[in-house]
């Protein structure tokens, strides 16, 4: 019989009590005398748990307050190794080009839903394996890490999502990008919490048998691998993409026979001296339609369902066949006469389409006017230019007058003069209005078609050019001898196609195998050209080190191109960067003069050298306010500073990301948040102790909010900041996943192993014969027990809050067109809406805990 407890066990125990509760109602808790957890309380022996309640009650959430400061100091440490780890990159031959490409070892899905998942969730997920192997009733199932799983998720979702809404800027809207892989997310988001609740009360209920921890927990990388075929656009196979010899560009629906097609009638239309970057844009243009609401909505639903995001949805991949002048009409353009659908009185005026592109150097344009139905009587129409994105008299000359169409007449053209500059600019357009249809019959009538409106869009020809590294081998590499001396070595990065304007871009250096400081000087600025300026310099040094027969690369990128330049797609680093590999070869006149066995201990001692200074930085920034910089240092840096400065300085302890890959300074801030955690359970049960309230609802409400609450700035920094949704709210449904599949997949694992090998001992027998239906465990060995209760109440709730929100994210993605800001109403109510679904969730499984105790007699 376990201390403090009557010879004789509850007759049975509450369905809404959880095993723990079953527990503590016969042993002193853990604020009680003779109560205590792994760690405290500390001051047990000097009276501790005499005190007054409210006092402790004070003094047990200051300290919980301040645990969750130092485990999301030491998380973000956690996380700085991952993103060493994560951001690798390897060199491998490119099977278009044939040439050598830097890539990411790591795939962003997978590490999204493993390592990064794993750094946001670790307090949670160690909370509950924490608690199940080293917290009293050690190997038994209790009440707070698998609670703070489920409320940790409902916050996220919940409120996280609410603030993420509500963070957007006025008139701004974010939407997630990579739809395909959060539907996978969303969906095995809500199916983790479902299963939960089929192992814990159908399958085999209050009991986890082993495969079902194996079952839950190989979920796991089922939802990392199917995450993955999202990604590479496996569920998208109706996606076709241009070859990456050219642009990095994709065409739904449009096949590379189609593509080939219409490339050639663009030339044939605009001449075979086009550009790449001309034709390329030509094809976007013609490809592109305009977009009504039908369409959004069903462009929204496919990628819900495995397509791609509406916001390029292309034209149907049926190309009409269409007469090309120097204007290229591009959508809607009839084949025949048009029906009006009314009676054959009727006269009707549209243009030939309703959208033309032109080249800015094309000169004059002529647009036809076309006239069906009546054709016996003679007709007139207006016309108007009306300005968009382009300006009269500065890129067009506006026009305005009357048509008239004799009696047969069924066409005329207008002319519109293009104003061609040495300007560079985006793409440009206006439009061309027809009004007051009117005809000379009395028996018949005039009305414009649906083509009453035309838009112009007008494509720059003035192009700031294409920058590129110019290396004479033509690879992508730059192999360069060391010397005795630092060697200075010029690097030409060259301007083509075009050189309208100054232009600019960022360049820095970028560790590989070789070491700064060590092998060459990290340098970093910024390269500008001016007008007409074709070629420009870049400085390296490479440093002496002493080589016999190893190179060591280290990488110059180029990016952030401004004032219209781009890159060159076929070069490595693609559009957004470009990427000249270093190769710092040893000197063949110095191979006899080195030792071999001399170098490796200098290169050992350089390496060490470099390390110590990484760690010396540590604790430098640990000490100081704000790591040192004294720009804008406010009284809160200050007074956060000297309350969290003792976890600043004992976490400089962890090894610098610089070691080992990354690798070691992840297991050790791992193995730090375990400890941290590890307290936190105490404290947290502490809390609910002295408050009155069971340890299910502290982990749902104050736990939950304390490890969630860093994601939930970092999600609102992200939505302001980022484009996209997919940093702030997008990852949310995985990280709820995968805290279920580890987080609750791995202690289960271990207590079902375990207890199946033990088998029922005396303690196991004392804790589990009152629970209902524990005859039937007779004679079958041990069991790893987890009676639904409070959890599977709180459980069901969350999902049917999950639902709503989900429905909610649908709807806002269908008729607001992204998940994120919106008009300031809409935006504030549906965070009002996730809020009080919270607060609805936390209400409700409090109620429910807090109403089932069993006491023992």
């Amino acid at each position: 019989t376990p201390p403090g407890a009557s010879a004789e066990t509850p007759s049975a125990a509450s369905v809404g009590s959880t095993t723990i509760a079953v527990l503590a109602e016969c042993e002193p808790r853990i604020c009680e005398p003779g109560g205590g957890g792994l760690f405290l309380p500390a001051l047990g022996a000097a009276g501790e748990q005499d005190w007054p309640r409210p006092l402790r009650a004070v003094l047990y959430l200051a300290g919980l307050a301040w645990l969750f400061m130092g485990v999301a100091i030491v998380a973000d440490i956690f996380m700085g190794a991952i993103e060493r780890i994560t951001s690798k990159k390897r060199r491998v031959p490119c099977k278009v080009t044939g040439r050598m490409v830097t890539v990411k070892v790591w795939n962003d899905t997978v590490a999204n839903l493993t390592l990064m998942a794993l750094g946001s969730s670790a307090p949670e997920i160690l909370l509950s394996v924490i608690e199940l192997t080293l917290l009293p009733p050690q190997m038994m199932s209790g009440d707070l890490g698998p609670s703070t799983i489920v409320g940790s998720a409902a916050f996220n979702l919940l409120c996280i999502t609410a603030v993420c809404v509500s963070a957007i800027p006025k008139g701004e809207i974010r939407y997630i990008k990579d739809l395909t892989v959060f539907s996978v997310t969303a969906t095995f988001s809500v199916f983790a919490y479902v299963w939960l609740v089929l192992v814990v009360q159908v399958f085999s209920p209050s009991v986890i048998e082993v495969w079902e921890g194996a079952t839950t927990l190989l979920f796991f990388p089922l939802l990392v691998f199917v995450a993955y075929l999202a990604d590479i656009g496996y569920f998208s196979e109706s996606v076709r993409r241009i070859s990456p010899k050219a642009f990095k560009v994709e065409v739904p629906e449009l096949t590379k026979e189609e593509l080939a097609a219409l490339t050639m009638r663009i030339r044939q239309a605009h001449g075979d001296d086009l550009t790449d970057e001309q034709l390329f844009r030509l094809v976007e243009k013609e490809t592109d339609f305009h977009k009504s609401t039908a369409h959004y909505r069903v462009g929204a639903i496919r990628a819900m369902f495995g397509g791609r995001r509406v916001k390029d949805v292309k034209a149907s991949s049926k190309i009409r066949r269409r007469s090309f002048s120097s204007i290229l009409p591009m959508i809607g353009r009839q084949e025949g006469p048009m029906d009006s659908g009314n009676e054959p009185a009727q006269v009707m005026f549209s243009f030939a389409a309703n959208h033309f592109a032109v080249m800015e150097n094309v000169g004059t344009i002529h647009i036809t006017i076309e006239r069906t139905g009546e054709l016996d009587s003679t007709a007139w129409v207006e016309f108007a230019s009306r300005d968009g994105t382009a300006i009269k008299n500065e890129d067009y000359h506006p026009i305005s007058g009357v048509l008239e169409f004799g009696p047969g007449q069924e066409r005329q053209t207008i002319s519109v003069s293009i104003i061609d500059d040495n300007t560079y600019e985006d793409d440009e357009h206006f439009f061309l209005d027809l009004s007051n249809p009117r005809v000379d019959n009395k028996d018949s009538s005039a009305d414009v078609g649906p083509h009453d409106t035309t838009c112009i869009s007008i494509i720059d020809d003035d192009f700031p050019g294409t920058l590129s590294f110019h290396i004479e081998s033509g690879l992508d590499e730059l192999r360069v001898k060391e010397g005795s001396e630092p060697k200075t070595t010029l690097v030409t990065v060259e301007r083509r196609e075009g050189a309208v304007g100054s232009i600019s871009c960022k360049f820095a250096t970028e560790e590989a195998s070789a070491m700064k400081g060590i092998d060459f000087e990290h340098f970093e600025g910024e390269l500008h050209f001016e007008p007409g300026q074709m070629t420009a310099t870049i400085v390296v040094t490479i440093l002496p080190r002493g080589r016999y027969e190893s190179t060591a690369e280290f990488r110059l990128v180029l990016s952030q191109p401004s004032h219209g330049v781009k890159f060159d797609a076929k070069r490595d680093g693609g559009q957004e960067s470009q990427i000249l590999t270093i190769v710092i070869e040893p000197d063949a006149q110095d191979k006899d003069r080195v030792d071999t066995i001399m170098k490796k201990l200098q290169i050992d001692y350089a390496k060490h050298a470099i390390a110590y200074g990484n760690w010396r930085d540590q604790f430098r920034c640990a000490l100081l306010v704000n790591g040192g910089d004294d720009e804008a240092v406010s009284i809160a840096d200050k007074i956060m500073h000297v309350i969290t400065v003792f976890w600043k300085v004992l976490f400089a302890s962890i090894p610098p990301a610089d070691y080992c890959g990354g690798w070691l300074c992840f297991f050790t801030s791992l193995l730090m948040i375990g400890v941290v955690t590890a307290v936190i359970g105490d404290l947290a049960s502490l809390v609910g102790c002295v408050l009155g309230i069971p340890d299910s609802a502290t982990a749902i409400t104050l736990v939950a909010l304390g490890t969630s609450l860093p994601d939930t700035f970092a999600s609102k920094t992200a939505a302001e900041q980022d484009p996209y949704a997919d940093a702030s709210v997008g990852n949310v449904t995985g990280s709820n996943s995968v805290n279920v599949f580890l987080g609750l997949g791995l202690p289960w694992l271990i207590g079902a192993v375990y207890w199946r090998v033990v088998g029922q001992t005396s303690e196991w027998k004392s804790m589990y014969r009152s629970v209902p239906g524990a005859e039937r465990w007779e004679g079958q060995g041990g069991q790893f027990v987890v009676i639904g209760g409070d959890l599977t109440f709180s459980v069901g709730v969350f999902v049917i809050t999950a639902v709503l929100c989900m429905a909610l994210v649908v709807l806002r993605r269908r008729y607001v067109g992204g998940e994120l800001g919106g008009p300031t109403c809409l935006k504030y109510s549906t965070s009002a809406l996730l809020v009080f679904l919270w607060l609805a969730y936390v209400t409700a499984s409090i109620v429910n805990s807090t109403g089932a105790t069993t006491e023992c007699r």
